[in-house]
């Protein structure tokens, strides 16, 4: 696609300064970097690829207004650039006074633009802001090609990140009374440049008092080209705007034909009349922005430079490994925790990580956390030799900005990796833990771990690591000497998947070489359920009459309990949260099957 507009020449005004100079600036960039045309282009076709949403959508732009200035005279005050700012938010939203001076004729194309400027409340680095630096410089005029004014060693002001801010400069500009840069442009120089003498509205002469120099210039930013195409009845890739010969100037009276239409446009933001004849964008120009703002200057609504700085987020614990823990075998799972310590949403956080001294990985973290809450960030499993190893963890730019705490971004920790065989078993309690403890023992009967704080009627869970080439017991105390079930609650043991009944006197013991790498359940021929895992009915067959069905979720609560007496039942688990249950078959000669169930 050739964009014959942005290769022609712009006619000559009568003006001292040109009334826009981004057309000649954007020939400049061209000329000296010539892929900025295939940037345009692309630019171009992401726009068309852009279909408007069924609601409309509100934007609301961060800007920084850049003042360069020698002299007080152009030492603009905070009240000029708020009047500005005013302009533009009145201009985008046809809240403009002179709304009303819209032709008939264009009435029904005037549009609402529902895009907002705000003054940025923080900087690239997170610190607190008022979106206006001023930089005093001894260069007494910037020209239309002048570089200098984006660079603090060169006497101007470094660009703040032009996909999360609009830079506005305003100086002395020599040769024209403004210019911005298209979207696709150098980033280094992705800004609007006003000059001071036509900038906002407080004492400022006419014609060009009214801030529409912005305006307009904000149109070019925003992807607008001039109403005329930059070429005689040339086109500006917008549908509703009427086609016209050339560029107006002064204050034209209505209807001026030009190009067989029946009035140019001239009260158009986007034409070179007088600050006081222009009134409008068209909804079409209103969809080319919006489109832009949904492609390439994506990022820029979507920042919170609008707000004060508050994201503060941290690791604040390491899920796995655990600091000071011991596992089996030579791989870790690595899993943190991400927390927000501040009272607003964090959307994005990069997450560092280095073990030992490893290469430094990171992931950056997308979603939704609301304040004073975390989440878990899973890197995957690591394969690392036995031993004891380092982790280091930490947290970096949340929503794209510097941490303002620092002090709680970073976790450091120390684990262990041994040979062995790893065992994970649970002790669901009855109603009287206390008179429960669990001991492991060696070949030798010495005790090498032990526990006697668990609590009731909860799933209690441990792990282990059994040394290779050694075989272990462990055993469960009740000193009640009446188990963990089934008068006072229903408790049951479930070592590496196999679940042992709660029904014994003084201990439970169980050979963990016997059930290690073991998935099936005991007695399974005995019992058999299907399917499992299920998302609704499970059927339980049996070599022996069923005499009681009963389904316990973890807390060893009864959630279903059936009568039978057949050796075929079903079991609808349909109305039943997703998790793990635990199920109790009782058979008429009196054998109890305990057997783990899963509700997807």
């Amino acid at each position: 696609m050739i964009f014959f507009f942005f290769a022609v020449c712009v006619s000559n005004t009568a003006f001292s300064q040109l009334r826009c100079g981004a057309m000649e600036r954007w020939q400049m960039e061209v000329k000296n970097n010539p892929e900025l045309r295939e940037n345009r282009s692309l630019v171009e076709e992401k726009i068309k690829q852009w279909k408007k949403s069924t609601t409309s959508n509100a934007y609301t732009i961060p800007v920084v207004f850049h003042i360069i200035y020698e002299n007080e005279s152009e030492n603009v005050s905070a009240a000029q650039i708020q009047s500005q700012l005013d302009v533009l938010n009145q201009d985008f939203n046809r809240t403009n006074p002179d709304a009303n001076q819209t032709p008939l004729a264009f009435q029904n194309l005037a549009a609402d633009c529902n895009i907002n400027f705000c003054l940025a409340q923080r900087t690239p680095n997170n610190d607190t802001s008022q979106g206006i630096t001023y930089t005093q410089s001894d260069i007494s005029s910037f020209s239309l090609y002048d570089n200098r004014i984006f660079h603090d060693s060169l006497g101007g002001k470094t660009i703040w990140d032009p996909s999360k801010y609009l830079n506005i400069y305003v100086c002395d500009l020599t040769n024209a009374l403004g210019f911005a840069s298209f979207p696709g442009s150098n980033q280094s120089r992705d800004a609007v440049v006003i000059n001071y003498s036509n900038f906002g509205t407080i004492d400022v002469q006419p014609p060009f008092n009214k801030g529409r120099t912005a305006t307009h210039e904000l149109g070019h930013w925003l992807n607008l080209l001039h109403i005329w195409g930059d070429g005689s009845c040339g086109n500006d890739l917008v549908e509703d705007t009427p086609i016209q010969e050339i560029e107006n100037y002064g204050c034209p009276s209505h209807p001026s034909p030009t190009c067989s239409n029946n009035g140019d446009m001239f009260q158009n933001f986007m034409d070179y009349s007088n600050d006081a004849c222009m009134n409008l964008f068209t909804d079409g120009q209103k969809d080319r922005m919006h489109a832009t703002l949904n492609t390439q200057r994506s990022n820029i609504s979507n920042t919170v430079a609008c707000s004060l700085p508050y994201e503060d987020v941290g690791i604040n614990e390491n899920i796995s490994p655990a600091n000071n823990q011991q596992y089996c075998g030579t791989e870790v799972q690595l899993t943190t925790s991400l927390y927000n310590y501040s009272n607003s949403t964090i959307y994005q956080s990069d997450v560092y990580f280095q073990i030992d001294d490893g290469e430094i990985q990171s992931t950056t973290w997308n979603g939704n956390l609301p304040p004073l809450s975390s989440v878990e960030i899973n890197f995957g499993v690591f394969t690392l030799e036995t031993g004891e190893h380092n982790l280091l963890i930490y947290s970096s730019s949340p929503n794209g900005f510097r941490d303002i705490n620092p002090s709680n971004d970073t976790l450091s920790l120390s684990f262990i990796l041994k040979d062995g065989t790893p065992f994970e078993f649970q002790i669901q309690t009855d109603n009287y833990a206390e008179e429960n403890r669990w001991e492991i023992l060696n070949d030798n009967n010495a005790i090498i771990a032990s526990e006697n704080d668990l609590e009731s009627n909860q799933l209690n869970t441990f792990s282990f690591c059994q040394d290779i080439d050694s075989c272990y017991t462990l055993v469960i105390y009740d000193e009640y000497n009446d188990g963990i079930c089934c008068d006072f609650g229903n408790g049951y043991i479930v070592v590496n998947n196999q679940i042992t009944s709660g029904e014994f006197n003084s201990e439970a013991v169980i050979d963990l070489c016997a059930v290690s790498d073991i998935d099936e359940t005991i007695e399974k021929q005995q019992v058999t359920i299907f399917p499992n895992p299920s998302t609704d009915w499970i059927t339980i067959q049996s070599d022996f009459i069923i005499k009681t069905i009963s389904l316990y979720n973890i807390l060893g609560r009864i959630v279903k309990e059936k009568n039978c007496y057949k050796d075929e039942e079903m079991l609808n688990l349909h109305d039943l949260k997703d998790g793990t249950y635990l199920i109790h078959i009782n058979t008429i000669n009196d054998y109890n099957y305990y057997q783990k169930i899963i509700k997807q």
